[in-house]
């Protein structure tokens, strides 16, 4: 994995997780994390295909990978409150 990855999976596995200690949701983590990562994936090939250099970790991504998670894990939560309806 190249080193500038590593801080975008890390806010892929943590921002879901610190949710869930936090509110107790979501509950499916693992669903949660899935689309969390997608989410990062996503925000670092847009910060690519916006014209960043390859390799470097800007704050925009980092900023957009933590929005994207923060999304994936609220959409998760609110899918599992409809799903039980």
């Amino acid at each position: 994995m190249p080193p500038a990855l590593v801080p975008l999976a890390l806010v892929a596995i943590g921002v879901p997780a610190a949710l869930r200690a936090a509110l107790g949701w979501p509950r499916s983590l693992g669903a949660a994390w899935l689309l969390a990562l997608t989410a990062v994936a996503i925000a670092q090939a847009a910060g690519e295909l916006l014209g960043s250099r390859i390799g470097l970790l800007g704050d925009a991504q980092l900023l957009f990978a933590s929005a994207g998670a923060l999304l994936a894990a609220i959409g998760q939560s609110v899918a599992e409150r409809e799903s039980k309806r």
